[in-house]
């Protein structure tokens, strides 16, 4: 998920026409969703038929869902996610975290929603009804009801499955959150339809995460739905019946298999294998258009006053497919659905599915919607086939993908690549540096629970980008591919951990990289580096051939430095050093006088504050010239933006 008030700013920026849509496309024959052997364990199966009630905005059916018990010993409960209760009241966790406002929107009274098991049985007809009952799994909150444990009246033994049949009711909220339902701007419903089911928490069994192998017995994760936290299901299979009113359009996960129209109403079946979550939306407005890449299925679901953008969001999802089959893994799936979504529901990610959205008319310089579009899409590898548990460790989902993000849309859109005006360009390696630095930048620790930090934008997103790009600095590009490949290749479907990424980065790299890791993820040290005096000496042979630079460090982190001294005749004498000293002097000698001494040259994203890390042996009038015009143009861009405001 992605939304930053940076975004929110750009998107307001509205000021050019849109470009031609591309012309809607017959879809080509239907394929598997993945690979026709498993790729994940798929310890649950979800077999659903609901329907839509777009009137009482309800989705209501049967769910037949069996799980696999991995465990060692037998099992005698089961834990089930039951997110849409955090909007029931006031009262739930979420609600009195949040205090009722999400990404700018509060949900009132009258926009309530919630989920109902009005019947769950075992397969052989038991009830299950009378051993049901809301757990606090996190908290103390006796009002949240977004966990669920039921007891089974016989243990379900260690390799055997557990099959219940569930009747429910899903009350969708008005758009809160990620979900629910809206007015599209035609006046005609919107629903995105998304947390939305009875979902079977994990079952971490001894070997797995953090339970330890030589344990007796595995354990339930199963948080509550706080306002900071995700989701983490295990993989399985799904076949989804949905049935909505004919005329709508429909986007879900996996591949649509069959549809049958029956009396104005028309019934999609879906299925999906290897996933952890089916979402869907639904709406007579949409605007539907088909794409390919390579063997992926792109169908894009656009409102229609964004229709002339529309290229837009296929050219970002290419751009995230081929760097993303490059730089980490192949996305195994054959199918990728665009949805354009309304209001609060836009920027989210789902098997298959993401919510990327838009506005009317934004410019080509301000890419929120490609940058949008590729986070998103990175989630299909952090939160959908990697799988770590956001709920206690977000930045291996949203700090990863946020790296990758920056990596991507600087390489496909340059150094303007968020905001690209003459005189005024932000790449989104600096826009993630700034979401850092600029939010108090020694608080907080990434390793922290997500429902647990205090400023979760900067540990789970920002902070996590900024120290990655930075120890790639250190071990180059090329190294830092191949750590993210091995991660990917080794980890994909089984919820890997901080301690597994880092085994893989050091494994790869060849070195001990605690420094790094006790440093930055699972500590809140800040770095700033700068070069604080340069000091020729008069009694060299040649004068101002020989001198000191003095480098100091000004705050607790660490970071291997590299200085660059450049000569009058354009020698480079380059040195390196671990970065331990708080002040370190370097002497030189040479033939030619000292011009410049830089620090890092290629940029370090943590320097806190990379302004001393340039310094002229002598004053450097051109240099200033140069900023004091880029200032300027900086100044007027800035009031022409304001003007239109």
């Amino acid at each position: 998920m992605r939304v930053t008030p940076l975004l929110a700013a750009l998107c307001l920026l509205a000021l050019a026409a849109c470009q031609p849509a591309p012309a809607p496309s017959s879809p080509p024959p239907d394929r598997p969703t993945v690979a026709d052997t498993a790729l994940s364990d798929r310890r649950v199966r979800y077999v659903m038929d609901v329907t839509l009630d777009p009137e009482a905005r309800t989705v209501a059916g049967t769910a037949r869902i069996t799980w696999r018990n991995p465990d060692r010993v037998p099992v005698d409960t089961l834990q089930f996610h039951l997110y849409l209760n955090a909007f029931r009241d006031s009262l739930s966790t979420f609600m009195r975290e949040s205090g009722g406002s999400h990404r700018g929107y509060r949900l009132g009274e009258k926009g309530w929603g919630g989920i109902e098991i009005e019947e769950m049985r075992l397969s052989d007809g038991t009830s299950l009804a009378q051993h049901l009952a809301f757990i606090q799994t996190t908290d103390d909150n006796p009002d949240d009801r977004t966990v669920a444990e039921v007891v089974l009246p016989r243990a379900v033994a260690p390799g055997d499955s557990a099959v219940l049949d569930v009747r429910f009711t899903a009350r969708l909220p008005r758009i809160f959150a990620r979900t629910g339902w809206a007015t599209a701007s035609t006046g005609e419903p919107f629903f995105m339809v998304a947390q939305w089911f009875p979902k079977l928490g994990v079952r971490e069994i001894p070997g797995q995460r953090y339970v330890p192998a030589e344990a007796p017995r595995g354990r339930w994760s199963t948080h509550q739905f706080h306002r900071n936290t995700e989701f983490y299901a295990d993989f399985g299979s799904y076949r989804v019946t949905l049935r909505v009113p004919a005329g709508y359009h429909v986007g879900a996960t996996g591949l649509r298999t069959a549809e049958a129209t029956e009396a104005g109403t028309v019934a999609l079946t879906y299925s999906a294998d290897d996933v952890h979550d089916f979402a869907w939306t639904a709406s007579p407005a949409f605007e539907v258009y088909e794409d390919q890449w390579a063997h992926v299925r792109l169908r894009l679901l656009v409102q229609p006053e964004h229709e002339g953008q529309a290229h837009r969001h296929f050219d970002a999802a290419k751009v995230a497919l081929e760097r993303y089959a490059r730089w980490v893994g192949p996305y195994p799936y054959t199918t990728l659905t665009l949805v354009d979504a309304v209001g609060g529901a836009n920027g989210m990610e789902y098997p298959t599915l993401i919510t990327c959205g838009t506005v009317y008319g934004l410019p080509r310089w301000a890419r929120a919607l490609e940058l949008v579009t590729i986070h998103e899409f990175g989630h299909q590898y952090f939160y959908g086939m990697l799988a770590s548990n956001e709920a206690e460790e977000a930045w291996l989902d949203e700090g990863l993908n946020s790296y990758l993000e920056a990596r991507i849309m600087d390489d496909a859109y340059g150094s303007g690549s968020v905001l690209d005006l003459p005189g005024l360009e932000l790449s989104d390696e600096a826009f993630q540096r700034l979401s850092y630095l600029t939010s108090n930048p020694g608080s907080g620790v990434i390793a922290t629970p997500a429902y647990q930090m205090q400023g979760y934008s900067k540990l789970a997103y920002s902070k996590p980008a900024t120290i990655l790009l930075s120890l790639q600095r250190h071990l180059g590009e090329p190294t830092m591919n191949r750590v993210m490949q091995t991660y990917y290749a080794r980890w994909r479907f089984r919820h890997p951990t901080t301690r597994d990424f880092r085994a893989v980065a050091e494994e790869v790299a060849g070195q001990d990289l605690s420094w790094f890791f006790d440093a930055y993820v699972y500590g809140s040290d800040v770095v700033d580096y700068g070069i604080t005096s340069i000091v020729p000496d008069s009694t060299c042979a040649v004068a101002g051939s020989c001198g000191t630079v003095t480098v100091a460090r000004a705050e607790r982190g660490l970071f291997p430095q590299t200085l660059v001294l450049e000569f009058a005749d354009g020698t480079v004498d380059t040195l390196r050093y671990d970065g331990r000293d708080a002040t370190r002097a370097f002497h030189y000698r040479a033939s030619s006088p000292l011009r410049t001494a830089r620090l890092n040259p290629g940029g370090l994203p943590l320097d806190a504050t990379p302004l001393d890390n340039h310094r002229s042996a002598a004053p450097d009038v051109a240099w200033a010239h140069k900023m004091q015009t880029k200032y300027l143009a900086w100044a007027q861009q800035l009031l022409f933006l304001a003007s239109g405001l």
